[in-house]
């Protein structure tokens, strides 16, 4: 007898895709997720669609809570119920969510300030601090959370740059959102343009202390290299947050992206930052545009951005305005560019704008705080009229400590109050799997370096490193040996052997060094002082023109009194002329007994004759420093057995890879003949932005030294620098400068002979 397959029946196949196309949409409710639910305080996310199936939605109060997840808060908290609904073949699928919608809030008038930010280019400075305005003065503020970070990544990069908060429209949840980017773990920029991170850091709080888990939210296209910067602005005609961010665009038959391409600014609406929509251009300039932030004031709409690539002009801040958010560039009316230029700062980036509080005791004001990446970081500008921008630095000021690109919001009392209080004394936030690592010798964070696996304590001069009892908190679970709290000599690497519940071990190396490297409060710049027959010679920028220019004081004495002469000495508006006239250096050549003095940032650098009279440059002497490799600053001349040895700075103060570079000639005008770079960064001490140095001689002896600074340890960046000096070698064979080490606990002093002149002797600060 022959059998008979039951799946042969037309009809219970069609029984079969019945059942399964139910089934599927019963599964696509159950998979249906609403942000906040339970706690809904602003407009909500309502999909469409699931697993391809069109939902319907229901309200039991549209009033309260509307089909569209539009939601108008009352005078009491509303209990609302939504019903999603899928049709197939008459048959309807549901699903309920309860909602409760918050009570309306009525803010108070805003009496101070908050500020989040991140500090620098280092592992430490890559995370999110906080301040506080010292009451209601946009110019006034205290960090918060002992200037220790209060939020840190567990994602990505695990680095976080420009955090940018916004209050919602209703007032009582804020959303912070950050670049995902790391320099201080090594990546360098043109990898972080080209193979960067296309995800949002993101958190969400309710009063500015206590913040949700983190989440890390895709949002840019696969043919994007980066995403950088994410700001916010309430998008009142979607009902949504419009958020906006940099990306460099490749095109998509360059999955590597080694392609020649510019930054955009693209944007996404969200409601929740947990779904957002497809991204889209908002800004193609044809050229690099990053960095944008929003303000509006009665009514209109004012666009702060950065021209990165000079189509208005030049490299710096530029002011638009529309009565569109999301219009595309033909919207947009420019009003000012060349802001940071015209106001008398450096090189420019990560404007954040607001208006100044209700009576805040400066006035009413627009404030524009423009990241000087390259010099002090976050400097004021402000200016009375938008309409008719005059954007200057702000007389007098005093911000956190080397803040970089972030966000200031206004605040009330209530919440002022609370958020001092909170983060006066606590200590950084950590992540679940982080490190909290102490001694007793200095109370700073060590240097840990998660591929070595070694931790590095920096201890103060004199602390006895034989006999320290580091302590540390393991997981649940886990045991270390030697335990937490063991008295160990750290005067050279300790092995700790971590065991996991598991039975899996790792191993860390902990050591101590005692640093010599001060770190100097308000001092971020490179003077230059020359001794001639007794009279000392300061030469540095000319604060009477307020630009980089180069001037000369005189005193008898290298304490002082200066007095400065009155007209500067190098303006660098005549031919040639460098980027930026700063970092002067002299140098008596030896040989000729002639003095010169060489400076310049940027291309290229350049060295004159000094006049006999010290203060001026002889006329025609100027020329260019032909051979220097990269060279962006810093120049420093020493001379040795007939060769004349040049060292230089490469790349950004601001940069973890700053570096010194090396030629020689044999004479003190060039052409030089470059030797590569003597010295730079070594991210498994911790070491960061070594650069702009100065060599020294030992008189009477061949002992040579280089003085140079680098990020602040721990938690320093390119504006927060300490000073150090380590041994500098001289190869047997060539006479040439070999490659320093450098290290954590530079030198001991040095005795220096006492019958050794002084006549002809110059140094930097």
């Amino acid at each position: 007898m022959q059998l008979r397959s039951p799946f042969s029946s037309p009809l219970l196949l069609l029984a079969l895709a019945d059942v399964s196309l139910a089934a599927r949409a019963e599964e696509a409710l159950a998979a249906l997720s609403l942000v906040n639910i339970g706690d809904v305080r602003g407009n909500i996310h309502l999909p469409a669609e699931a697993d391809g199936l069109a939902i319907t939605w229901h309200s039991s109060n549209a009033d309260v809570l509307a089909t569209d997840g539009v939601v108008k808060r009352q005078s009491a908290t509303e209990e609302v119920v939504l019903t999603a609904s899928v049709e197939f073949e008459g048959a309807q699928h549901e699903r309920q969510f309860n909602a409760s919608v918050r009570q309306a809030v009525q803010l108070d008038a805003f009496e101070a300030y908050a500020f989040s930010y991140f500090t620098g280019s280092s592992l430490e400075g890559e995370n999110i601090f906080f301040a506080a305005s010292n009451g209601n003065d946009a110019l006034s503020w205290q960090e918060l959370n002992g200037g220790q970070p209060v939020l840190r990544s567990k994602y990505g990069t695990k680095g976080l740059r420009d955090p940018f908060i916004i209050r919602s429209p209703e007032g009582d949840t804020f959303y912070m959102i950050a670049t995902d980017l790391s320099i201080g773990s090594g990546t360098s920029w043109d990898s972080a343009v080209r193979q960067g991170s296309l995800y949002l850091e993101v958190w969400e709080s309710n009063d500015l202390i206590n913040w949700s888990e983190q989440r890390h939210i895709l949002v840019s296209p696969e043919t994007a290299g980066n995403t950088w910067a994410p700001e916010a602005f309430w998008d009142a005609e979607s009902g949504s947050y419009a958020v906006f961010w940099a990306s460099s665009l490749y095109a998509e038959n360059d999955p590597q992206h080694t392609g020649s391409t510019y930054h955009r600014m693209l944007y996404s609406l969200t409601r929740d930052f947990v779904t957002f929509s497809e991204p889209k251009i908002w800004q193609d300039a044809g050229d690099a545009r990053i960095d944008t932030t929003v303000l509006q004031a009665n009514g209109v709409l004012y666009r702060f951005t950065k021209d990165e690539g000079s189509a208005t002009g030049c490299r710096d801040i530029i002011q638009e305005t529309s009565d569109s958010l999301l219009a595309g560039m033909d919207g947009w009316t420019t009003q000012a560019s060349c802001i940071g230029r015209d106001a008398g700062l450096s090189a420019v980036e990560g404007p954040t704008a607001f208006r100044s509080n209700p009576n805040d005791v400066n006035g009413d004001k627009f404030y524009l705080f423009a990241d000087e990446y390259g010099g002090r970081g976050y400097i004021p500008l402000e200016t009375t009229d938008l309409n008719n921008p005059d954007w200057k630095v702000s007389a007098s000021y005093s911000l956190p400590t080397s803040p970089r690109h972030g966000t200031v919001i206004g605040v009330t009392a209530a919440e002022h109050q609370a958020l001092v209080s909170a983060l006066s004394n606590r200590r950084a936030r950590r992540s679940k799997n982080s490190k909290t690592i102490r001694q007793a010798a200095e109370p700073v964070d060590p240097i840990v370096n998660e591929t070595l696996h070694t931790v590095i304590f920096p201890v103060v001069p004199g602390t006895d490193v034989t006999n320290l009892a580091p302590t540390f908190v393991t997981a649940d679970g886990v045991s270390a040996s030697p335990e937490s709290g063991t008295a160990v000599n750290l005067s050279s690497k300790v092995v700790y052997t971590i065991t996991n519940s598991d039975g899996s071990t790792t191993e860390w190396a902990l050591s101590a060094v005692e640093m010599r490297s001060p770190v100097l409060p308000g001092l971020w710049a490179d003077p230059n002082i020359a001794v001639f027959d007794n009279t000392y010679y300061l030469i540095g920028h000319n604060a009477i023109y307020d630009r980089k220019t180069i001037g000369v004081a005189v005193a008898d004495h290298p304490e002082g009194p200066f007095t400065a002469e009155p007209e500067a000495m190098i303006l660098n508006d005549g031919t040639p002329k460098t980027g930026q006239a700063i970092d002067p250096a002299t140098f008596e050549d030896p040989e000729t007994g002639k003095w010169y003095i060489y400076w310049g940032n940027g291309n290229p650098g350049l060295v004159a004759e000094l006049g006999d009279d010290m203060v001026s440059l002889k006329a025609g002497t100027t020329r260019v420093l032909e051979g220097l490799v990269d060279f962006r600053e810093g120049v420093f001349m020493n001379y040795r057995d007939g060769v004349y040895h040049l060292t230089y700075s490469i790349d950004d103060t601001g940069s973890v890879n700053y570096r010194v570079g090396y030629a020689t000639a044999d004479n003190a005008l060039g052409p030089f003949t470059y030797h590569g770079v003597i010295l730079e960064k070594d991210p498994s001490q911790g070491i960061l932005g070594t650069g702009h140095s100065s060599v020294l001689n030992v008189p009477g002896t061949d002992d040579w030294y280089i003085v140079y600074h680098r990020f602040g340890i721990p938690g320093g960046g390119g504006f927060r620098r300490e000073t150090t000096i380590d041994r500098l070698e001289i190869d047997g064979e060539t006479g040439l400068f070999k490659k320093v080490t450098p290290t954590l606990e530079s030198v001991g002093p040095h005795k220096v002979p006492v019958a050794w002149s002084r006549r002809h002797f110059s140094w930097r600060g």
